[in-house]
């Protein structure tokens, strides 16, 4: 079952395209990472999932339903700013948000108190959020999303504010939520935990997905790194042979090794047998693949603000 899916999703504030042609899917159990930089639609794609605002065009279905049709207890959502009544305890806050979406009695108390542990916030549950710092309201805002067991988790930038520590609580948690069979489905800047993470990311430009699958399908192949050592005079013919190689590999020397990176596919297969009829030795042969940070910086390199 798909749980998110857009078809020529597109939204226009006046003349300024927020969206264009927007196609997405996002099965169930998957974590899935929403990416972009400021100013590639992230935030009014969410605002169209919940209903906020409405599409100019296209098609968007959540949980097999139209976002105004849908039971939003069965969606949990963390905002990136969490605007919360500053008077009332986090166990106060939990509660109020467990009776709006129909939990009450013995079975909320429970509740309340498991997701308190599991965000790291049993000692602070009865203090004043007021007093809260920006981590622990952020960490009570996830708590709040958890406490219906939703079936799809919708988190806007949920690392915002956490230390490093909370990062890895955060992702700790998504990874449990996705073995219990719900789907996450969340923005971040943190490309790293996003690679770490992630079942499927789609990448966002300017409205439109820029490319969509798993982490390593999206990386474009680097072509090999080599090390070689061996006599002098076969360092200098592997060095030799390099420099002369199509597609300018990138050559270090350092004493009595040398170290290349052949980026052409055609060369990578032919050049290894190349340096051992030098007289050369190959003692390191790595492939190489782009970060998820390399991808992001290939296809989306500057862009604009967020809407």
């Amino acid at each position: 079952m798909k749980v998110i899916e857009s078809e020529s999703l597109s939204k226009s504030y006046g003349s300024h395209p927020a969206l264009r042609d927007l196609d997405l899917s996002v099965d169930r159990g998957q974590i899935f990472g929403f990416l972009g930089p400021n100013g590639a639609g992230k935030t009014t794609f969410i605002k169209i999932l919940l209903d906020f605002i409405a599409p100019s065009g296209g098609e968007i279905r959540i949980l097999g339903a139209r976002p105004g049709e849908l039971d939003r207890t069965r969606i949990g959502y963390l905002p990136e700013r969490i605007n919360i009544h500053p008077f009332l305890s986090g166990r106060e806050f939990l509660r109020y948000q467990g009776q709006l979406i129909g939990l009450g009695g013995q079975d909320l108390e429970d509740r309340i108190h498991r997701v308190l542990e599991r965000v790291e916030m049993s000692e602070a549950g009865d203090r004043r959020i007021g007093d809260y710092s920006k981590g622990m309201t952020q960490r009570v805002g996830l708590a709040a999303a958890l406490i219906g067991e939703p079936e799809l988790l919708l988190l806007d930038e949920p690392a915002s504010g956490l230390d490093p520590l909370g990062i890895a609580r955060i992702r700790e948690i998504m990874l449990a939520e996705r073995e219990r069979g719900a789907t996450v489905f969340f923005n971040s800047h943190q490309l790293l935990e996003v690679e770490k993470t992630c079942d499927r990311v789609a990448i966002l430009n300017r409205g439109r997905v820029a490319a969509q699958g798993k982490s390593t399908d999206l990386s474009s192949r680097q072509g090999v790194h080599l090390e070689c050592d061996g006599p002098a005079e076969a360092l200098a013919a592997v060095e030799k042979l390099a420099r002369s190689l199509d597609g300018a590999a990138e050559v270090q020397q350092g004493g009595a090794r040398v170290e290349l990176s052949i980026p052409d596919p055609e060369q990578e297969r032919v050049f290894p047998a190349k340096v051992v009829e030098t007289g050369a030795r190959i003692v390191k042969y790595a492939r190489r693949l782009e970060s998820l940070e390399d991808v992001f910086q290939r296809l989306v390199g500057g862009a604009e603000d967020d809407q």
